[in-house]
């Protein structure tokens, strides 16, 4: 079989072709190199800050997220896709120096705070842009599959990373590991100059709307609740919210709970996070497959059904025999992001798709900021931090299930009621 990005003849269009599919596999594989994040507990540990300032510069940079989520995402409509994905990297690579020379926690801060934008610049965009290039060609049907893809080539260079991470920082040191993912990104941006604008839907014009409408399509805020009118959407974003907690808790509470187990050398933590994302992977590419068996949003439930069973079972006690759930945190970790984009991306019209992707990040990131830190504090013990979160989790499940859309497979127009 030929690169799926190649179309047949006869189709009427010309498809990707073999090398843009090789420009955004290399974007995708550069796009978070972040080497030194399994080991960022224990740099900011090793600097001699505390659980508690650790839990309050990951919730910084998530606020910085936020604030700049809904700006980049009208900027990525506005002027095209490509000067976002150029200037993300850019600023994670500058943050990861920072961190590189920080030894106290203000410079810390504002490393985290130039993160938080380079990730809100990449939140939403680069789905985006693959979305408006198979739209522009007809193709739409395929995007399940190449988002798939992509994810998976994103997650083998995110997993390499930590293993470099792991050993560069068993031989040179934690400081080492972050000048080397600060390098690394410095690829992404490099990797994003070759990627090309797709066409998308033009602007509404006179002949095609009232003046009041165009007006309504020029406000942000109306452009926001145009698409949330959607059922499946506002579902979705309040699914999502719940997700992006569990998984982002999952990740930044694996490494004190490691420590807690004393398991926490740099070369074992690279490694098993390293074998969290081969874990992952495989699933990242079965997730049409496991979407279409099972069905989109009883596919959806189960993601943060697993995080929460996992979360109950480590809060039995740390001990390095319960490593093993870890992965499965994993099966959430792989499916979330091709099902996630496509649930969105399949409701939404191009000219508000990274703007509606950047809300569903927006609330997700903005809930975890404020929720993170009043969680995770000195003074509260991992294991009973595990219990509350699976229970309460287990329970707004059931809740989101009760609430579930029904038709989960119609792909209904913006401002429609299903």
């Amino acid at each position: 079989m030929g690169s799926p990005w190649v179309m047949s003849q006869g189709g009427g269009n010309k498809g990707l072709g073999r090398a843009s599919h090789l420009r955004f596999a290399f974007f995708s594989f550069f796009t978070f190199p972040l080497a030194i994040i399994p080991l960022l507990y224990f740099l900011v540990r090793e600097r001699g800050l505390s659980r508690g300032d650790y839990a309050t510069l990951q919730s910084i940079y998530y606020f910085s997220m936020v604030a700049l989520e809904l700006p980049t995402g009208w900027l990525a409509d506005r002027i095209g896709r490509k000067i976002p994905l150029v200037l993300g990297p850019l600023f994670f690579s500058g943050g990861f120096f920072l961190m590189f020379v920080a030894t106290d926690y203000q410079t810390f801060a504002i490393a985290e705070l130039l993160q938080g934008a380079g990730h809100a610049l990449l939140s939403g965009t680069p789905s985006a842009l693959l979305y408006d290039t198979l739209l522009s060609e007809g193709r739409r049907e395929e995007y399940l599959r190449l988002e798939s893809s992509m994810s998976m080539w994103r997650t083998l260079g995110t997993a390499l990373s930590f293993l470099a991470g792991g050993i560069i920082g068993a031989v040179l040191g934690l400081p080492a590991v972050a000048l080397a993912t600060s390098l690394l990104c410095l690829l992404g941006a490099g990797a994003a100059l070759g990627l090309r604008e797709a066409p998308r839907e033009p602007e509404p014009t006179d002949s095609q709307q009232t003046s009041g409408d165009q007006a309504a399509t020029r406000n942000t805020l109306s452009r926001i609740l145009t698409v949330f009118r959607n059922r499946q959407v506002r579902w979705l974003l309040i699914l999502y919210i719940l997700l992006f907690f569990l998984l982002r808790f999952g990740f930044h509470t694996n490494q004190p709970w490691l420590e807690e187990a004393k398991k926490n050398g740099a070369l074992f933590v690279g490694g098993l996070y390293f074998s969290f994302a081969l874990v992952a992977l495989p699933f990242t590419k079965l997730a049409p497959g496991i979407s279409h068996r099972f069905g989109e949003v009883r596919t959806l439930l189960w993601l943060p059904v697993l995080m929460a069973l996992s979360f109950l079972g480590l809060s039995i006690e740390t001990n390095a025999l319960l490593i093993p759930l870890f992965f499965l945190q994993q099966v959430s970790f792989g499916l979330h992001w091709p099902l996630v984009q496509s649930y969105a991306n399949h409701r939404i019209p191009s000219r508000d798709r990274a703007l509606a992707l950047s809300v569903l990040s927006f609330g997700a990131r903005l809930s975890f900021a404020l929720g993170f830190p009043l969680v995770f504090s000195d003074g509260s013990g991992i294991q009973g931090i595990f219990f509350w979160v699976g229970v309460i989790a287990l329970g707004l499940c059931l809740l989101g299930a009760f609430f579930a859309p029904g038709r989960e497979d119609a792909l209904l127009v913006v401002g429609e009621e299903p």
